[in-house]
């Protein structure tokens, strides 16, 4: 037994390689321990449940049906024509249209399958990466797999209602792997691969987790660099800390032009929607941890079974003008067996001189101390801090700095074991801290998994089988549903998007507040407003007062699939209600200029319609005017008007005519272009890169 803690050290390039039939052993032990501990918390998910809850339905998984439907007809959805009066579905980026795993996994899986499998892949990659980051700083394998326990399983499993996380959030440690290998190394085969792995995680779509890699990156570098160890001017050739930075820069810049295609249309979606400044709607406190919230790390049992106690956590009471603290968001909690091994990791790093894990110290008390969002009166005016919402989410960072310290104090509590007694030791500790783990996952979260999701119910709804029997008779439904009925192939209103066109938040053309839901009844304005955006269809759990609503009762009953998502009981009545006077899909801006043009053809990127008029007159497609959409009159290209702020038009002269609207994005066909090009220089750098290592 030795007498001191052993020191982390580097793994050092130049030493003798292991074996290869010891690396694949290795690999196909921490990858199977990556999957199996994806059973053990998401049995369900493997059982061909899925998820409910929080924004699972209300937003993520109608995009995602949308998605998927449109990959299996061979299409690349650009535009979703059934949420509001339609959206550029690749620029909102979190669908993440073109993101290789997304591109994979809903065109040949069907789409429960598919999000599960996405859930459970990308938490098997979070800690195959986390595991690899943990060797490169020096930890021995076991040490390493209680390193990658905790990072995936101690922050992701709280949000799993929010997919981006997860999905993003799985990049970072590869990420990091790639940093600390080529700082350890110095050979550009790393810089091509962070370039790779960087552009991946922006394909990703909803870029917080991906701007967090980048600031870590930025920040770690210089540190991880000034608390070198002695030892390492032999692990590699000296290279100036300026040229070590500069490549690393160039390397998250090339992953900028790789994700171009992704990129460019969300940036001209920024500045074309809601989010284009930061006004007083925009809440970047959203989601901070109150700072007694803090103690959750150490004491959990004394916040989390109440969520009456963390809703009054704020003194003085939050700002009524703000949104509250988001519980979910506030989460951060390691386990508490890796907080003991976090003190003697540290304690062994001072005694020994081990600079780099003081690097991670420093940065975690960094994360922690900006998540109460004490610092946004300052970081509110710095490109990124500004945009991005949730000082809360910084935890990601705490939680992974946290765990390398914990690895690293488990690593020297173990060498003082003897070999044989290692592994037993090893085992206890993880499968304590997993239990720890899934204890409080299963108090924080906002999205429970079931046995028979509603999303499997599909082909039992009523609805998605009046939807499918009409294809070219779009119905655009409004409901307090939002975006639910678009499951059932319906267009719905209102909006509900993260980042949308400014359009559906200018309170000059929305429907005003509050909404006509149950027994609330419309105002004339809202009814006015209803009928010219094209609304079809109501969808209430109420009856309506037909003196009132000018409406007609077209069925009742339950729907399987959509009664769940609208946390209602298996057997409530739903009630569907055609509304008379709508503009529906199409209609002419004067009643009197002809018969009710006729839908041809009805594609999420392109309308054709047969218009007859005596006179001619404004033809109104009542969908979103957006850039990208072109309009034709005959196959001749005519320049559109802009209807009621929002709505596409187009002046069709007398006589019979055909009318068609095309989506051809030029951010779309310049960022692939970009794309394109960047992809074949990284090729051709690539190649003697890798070349040149064996």
């Amino acid at each position: 037994m030795p007498d001191q803690l052993p020191a982390l050290r580097p793994r050092s390039p130049g030493g003798p390689p292991e074996p290869k039939f010891d690396l694949v052993l290795r690999a196909a032990f921490v990858a199977a321990t990556a999957v199996a501990l994806t059973a053990v918390f998401w049995p369900g998910l493997w059982q061909g449940g899925g998820l409910i809850g929080g924004d699972v339905y209300a937003y993520y998984l109608p995009q995602k049906a949308f998605y998927a439907e449109r990959l299996r007809e061979g299409t690349l959805p650009l535009w979703n024509n059934r949420i509001g009066n339609g959206y550029p579905q690749l620029a909102e980026s979190q669908t993440g249209a073109l993101y290789p795993v997304n591109l994979a996994l809903y065109r040949w899986l069907d789409l429960n399958t598919a999000c599960n499998a996405s859930v459970l892949f990308h938490y098997s990659l979070a800690f195959v990466g986390c595991w690899l980051l943990a060797r490169r700083m020096g930890l021995v394998p076991m040490a390493a797999g209680f390193t990658a326990l905790i990072y995936t399983y101690g922050w992701f499993p709280p949000r799993i209602s929010l997919e981006w996380t997860i999905v993003t959030g799985a990049w970072l440690p590869w990420a990091l792997w790639f940093v600390e290998s080529y700082l350890q190394e110095r050979n550009s085969r790393w810089l091509v691969a962070l370039a790779g792995t960087l552009a991946v995680q922006l394909l990703a779509g909803h870029f917080l987790i991906a701007f967090l890699t980048h600031l870590l990156i930025v920040i770690y570098v210089p540190l991880r660099l000034w608390f070198r160890q002695p030892e390492e001017q032999d692990v590699a050739p000296s290279v100036g800390a300026l040229r070590i930075s500069s490549w690393l820069l160039a390397a998250i810049a090339g992953s900028y032009v790789l994700a171009a295609m992704q990129l460019l249309p969300t940036w001209e979606l920024k500045n074309l929607s809601q989010r284009a400044g930061t006004d007083e709607g925009h809440d970047p406190a959203y989601g901070a941890v109150p700072p007694r919230y803090l103690t959750q790390v150490v004491a959990p049992w004394a916040w989390y079974p109440d969520r009456e106690t963390f809703a009054a956590l704020h003194d003085p009471p939050h700002d009524p003008q703000q949104r509250p603290p988001n519980r979910v968001d506030a989460h951060l909690y390691f386990g508490m067996l890796p907080l003991p091994f976090m003190a003697v990791g540290l304690w062994g790093a001072w005694r020994d001189g081990n600079r780099r894990l003081f690097a991670w110290l420093a940065i975690g008390i960094a994360a922690i101390l900006y998540m109460p969002g004490w610092l946004l009166p300052v970081t509110r005016h710095l490109p990124g801090f500004s945009f991005f919402e949730g000082p809360g989410r910084y935890g990601i960072v705490a939680t992974l700095a946290a765990a390398l310290l914990a690895g690293a104090g488990f690593q020297a509590v173990g060498q003082r074991f003897k070999p044989l007694v290692r592994p037993l030791y090893a085992a206890a500790i993880f499968i304590v801290t997993a239990i720890d783990l899934m204890w409080v996952a299963e108090m924080v979260h906002d999205a429970e998994p079931v046995e028979n999701p509603p999303v499997k119910l599909l082909a039992q709804s009523p609805m998605y089988a009046r939807n499918a029997a009409n294809p070219t008779e779009p119905v655009r439904m409004f409901s307090e549903a939002y975006s639910v009925p678009s499951l059932v192939g319906a267009g719905t209103l209102p909006v509900y998007l993260g980042l949308g066109p400014a359009q559906y938040f200018d309170p000059r053309l929305t429907l005003q507040k509050p909404y006509p839901f149950r027994d609330r009844l419309p105002t004339k304005g809202q009814l006015d407003w209803l009928q010219r955006m094209g609304v079809t269809h109501i969808l209430s759990l109420t009856e309506l007062d037909g003196q009132v609503w000018p409406v007609s009762l077209l069925w009742i009953g339950p729907d399987e699939c959509l009664n769940g998502p609208l946390a209602v009981g298996s057997q409530q009545i739903l009630l569907v209600y055609e509304l008379e006077g709508s503009r529906g899909r199409a209609a002419w801006l004067e009643n009197e200029t002809g018969p009710r043009p006729r839908i041809v053809k009805y594609q999420p990127q392109r309308v054709e319609i047969d218009a007859v008029s005596e006179r001619g007159g404004t033809l109104v497609l009542t969908d979103l005017d957006y850039p990208g959409w072109q309009v034709e009159v005959d196959g001749r290209p005519t320049a559109g008007v802009v209807v009621d702020g929002m709505l596409r038009g187009v002046a069709v002269p007398a006589g019979q005519h055909t009318v068609t609207w095309i989506y051809r994005p030029a951010s779309f066909f310049w960022g692939a272009g970009i794309s394109v090009a960047a992809l074949v220089v990284l090729i051709t750098l690539a190649i003697p890169a890798f070349r040149r290592t064996k």
